[in-house]
């Protein structure tokens, strides 16, 4: 198994974006640019623990979001948020936060993510913003 922290506030996958040509036409697809910076940073925080060579069968993923506590809110609010007894159910989704996740690991810590089979994750507050990850090869029965 293999556990990492990246610190930072987590950031979300972008939409993909359509590049048009002068003619109006639809050229092609491409990452946002912000999306790029931040798989980027994601990445060389993470290749610190990689593997030395990306898992080659099934790998579980848990992933766990830290958020930064608005700073408008009071302290009682606060407390009740850094206790767990606040969950972030707020933009960004979950989803597209594993999105940047995944692809960011993808190639360096296994070949494909259509090898994650099962993915748990989940979004709380800290007063350090930060993702935590494991990931575990398993075996095929």
């Amino acid at each position: 198994m293999i556990q990492f922290t990246v610190y930072g506030e987590p950031a979300a996958k972008g939409r993909p974006r359509a590049a048009m040509g002068a003619d109006g036409r639809i050229r092609g697809a491409y990452t946002p640019g912000k999306t790029r910076v931040e798989e980027t940073n994601f990445r060389a925080q993470a290749v610190r623990v990689k593997p030395e060579r990306p898992f080659e069968g099934p790998v579980v993923l848990e992933v766990v979001f830290f958020r930064g506590v608005p700073r408008s809110w009071s302290e009682r609010k606060k407390e009740r948020a850094l206790s767990g007894g606040i969950l972030p159910a707020v933009r960004p989704d979950t989803d597209n936060l594993v999105k940047l996740v995944k692809d960011a690991l993808n190639g360096v810590f296994w070949r494909d993510d259509a090898q994650v089979v099962k993915l748990t994750a989940e979004k709380r507050y800290s007063d350090t913003p930060r993702t935590e990850v494991k990931i575990e090869e398993v075996e095929n029965a």
